[in-house]
């Protein structure tokens, strides 16, 4: 999926909160952070003035502890981008193991009444 055009459409809107699968390959941010799986991070014009975004990814130099980093999300990395007008998810590319579609056979054997009564 192409994230850049939904990317642009935020971004002039405010700061944009991207939510990034840091485990992902050619993801690059401060190495205490790898720690976390999921992590948020703002961009926008205050926190990340010199921010690019192209059809690869977004790089933006960012603070953190004082330092400036060079970070990079390649768009494999995003999960999540959300703003004051929206909130976009994306799907997790990764099939997730499990059989959630099936039911548990005393639930399937049993007969549901309606939660619904008529009264008079």
């Amino acid at each position: 999926m192409n994230k850049l055009p939904i990317f642009e459409w935020f971004y002039p809107q405010g700061d944009v909160m991207v939510t990034v699968n840091t485990h992902i390959t050619g993801v690059d941010i401060p190495p205490d952070l790898r720690q976390q799986e999921i992590v948020d991070f703002i961009l926008g014009d205050k926190p990340t003035p010199k921010l690019t975004a192209d059809g690869v990814g977004i790089s933006a130099p960012m603070r953190f502890h004082g330092s400036l980093y060079s970070c990079y999300f390649p768009w494999a990395c995003v999960l999540q981008m959300s703003g004051q007008e929206a909130v976009m998810q994306f799907r997790n590319p990764t099939p997730v193991k499990g059989d959630f579609g099936v039911q548990p056979k005393q639930a399937a054997n049993k007969k549901r009444r309606g939660n619904l009564r008529v009264v008079k």
